[in-house]
């Protein structure tokens, strides 16, 4: 099996507090994966482990020199007079892969193009990012993760700000990267009600493993 993340064993604290609890999983080249469970579960714990935020823990996570993209949940937008422009915010989601000096070339420029012709946001280049909707807004910031060509996207309920328009063609997005780009898909969400329905597999965690398999198998109450 084409293995581009696994967890084993894993169990995270906070003080005497056990969050994450003996957890351990695997993900394969392509999946796409609803993380659900209940507020409190230990889901942002998982992706703060996954992403290397947490230094202390016990058990292993293997990314296998997979590089991955980073979508936080967003509970404010940028007000009308924040200074950057579109290709500013794009364009950090490439300064990690930078040594100092960091300088931008041509190669650089050409996937931040890209990136946003592929989101359909190229005409809002040049735009300041506080002059833009909340899905607009969200559309940049998906940009910033995916410019540097993540094997893995993790997102962290990245629609719970956006009204059910936006939340639709946000959904239709990943199901493009997921479906023709082959990017592997961990997307921690409340929303399994049907809007997703290209997605293959669901985790339930509530600080351990409740449930990880097919969906269509998944036969817990939704979360709400």
């Amino acid at each position: 099996m084409d293995n581009v993340l696994t967890v084993e064993n894993l169990n995270v604290s906070y003080g005497r507090f056990g969050v994450i609890k003996d957890v351990t999983f695997s993900v394969q080249k392509g999946d796409y994966i609803n993380i659900i469970g209940p507020n409190g579960a230990g889901k942002t714990t998982l992706a703060k482990a996954i992403l290397g935020l947490i230094p202390y823990y016990s058990g292993s996570i293997n990314l296998f020199n997979h590089r991955i993209g980073y979508l936080p949940q967003k509970t404010s937008f940028f007000g009308k007079f924040f200074p950057a422009t579109v290709k500013e915010i794009v364009s950090l989601g490439l300064l990690g892969t930078k040594k100092h000096p960091k300088i931008f070339n041509s190669d650089d420029l050409n996937k931040i193009d890209n990136t946003l012709k592929k989101l359909d946001i190229y005409d809002l280049k040049n735009r300041k990012i506080g002059l833009l909707s909340g899905g607009q807004q969200q559309r940049v910031l998906l940009a910033r993760a995916l410019v540097n060509s993540p094997d893995i996207l993790l997102l962290d309920e990245p629609t719970s700000a956006l009204d059910p328009h936006f939340k639709r063609e946000f959904y239709h997005i990943l199901e493009n990267l997921n479906k023709k780009d082959l990017t592997t898909i961990l997307h921690i969400t409340h929303d399994i009600s049907g809007n997703e329905d290209n997605n293959n597999k669901i985790l339930y965690i509530n600080q351990s493993i409740i449930y990880y398999g097919n969906r269509e198998n998944y036969t817990l109450p939704q979360m709400d």
